[in-house]
């Protein structure tokens, strides 16, 4: 009979014990999907008003606040004002981690950026693979000048084995979706190619005493030029 007390008095402490641990301990607090998103949207909103009112700062630290909510096209814009210099100091490997941030979730201007970024080794090590790699991922997508980055790399055999099939593909993509500069490049590897057929349609005499003139050097777009194929005109306020 004792032993029977003392049993039911230990479970007895043991329910207490359970209960004041559960009163004790401190419940966790959830932030609701929907009031992140309205702090996200918010701050994109405030962002636009600022960026319009050509207010840059301003609109620089609204970018930030949505894209440290995880929104993929402040994330964008961030990198974007970081890489030009817009509202804060100009900083390639700030630009080069929000575009990151923004391309893995997904989005195609990020990720061509990001690989432009690897082009010109600007924020991140000179790499053509990591470079096409990113440009694919765009291009795969519908992006135009990522279509028109692939192709150039294509051309050039930057990143990838050089291909002109692959070349004239991609520019074609692009040049569809009313890129001029694909346009251009395409119009002029399509000659390059004829000429080269015709030129190789008959055997002609080696001749010692000429030198075969040297290729022409292909451009290599400039970071600060839209030719470049990667660059906007301003941060998606969208």
């Amino acid at each position: 009979m004792k032993q029977h007390s003392m049993i039911s008095l230990g479970m007895v402490l043991l329910i207490f014990g359970a209960g004041m641990i559960a009163c004790t301990q401190q419940p966790v607090k959830t932030v609701p999907e929907e009031s992140v998103q309205s702090a996200m949207q918010a701050a994109k909103d405030a962002a636009k008003d600022a960026y319009q009112n050509k207010d840059y700062s301003k609109a620089a630290e609204w970018f930030r606040k949505a894209a440290e909510l995880g929104d993929a096209k402040a994330q964008y814009s961030l990198g974007t004002a970081y890489e030009k210099g817009q509202g804060v100091a100009q900083d390639y490997a700030q630009a080069a981690q929000w575009y990151r941030k923004a391309a893995d979730q997904g989005l195609a201007q990020a990720q061509n950026n990001l690989g432009f970024l690897y082009k010109q080794g600007q924020g991140v090590p000179l790499d053509y693979a990591q470079a096409a790699e990113w440009f694919r991922k765009a291009a795969e997508q519908g992006y135009a000048h990522a279509q028109l980055n692939l192709g150039l790399a294509y051309r050039d055999g930057q990143g990838v084995k050089q291909d002109r099939a692959q070349a004239v593909q991609w520019l074609q993509k692009a040049a569809a979706q009313g890129d001029e500069q694909a346009q251009a490049d395409l119009k002029e590897l399509k000659s390059t190619g004829k000429s080269a057929a015709k030129n190789t349609s008959v055997v002609k005499p080696v001749q010692a005493t000429k030198t075969q003139a040297p290729p022409k050097k292909s451009a290599t777009p400039s970071p600060a030029k839209p030719s470049g194929g990667s660059r906007q005109a301003s941060p998606s306020t969208q």
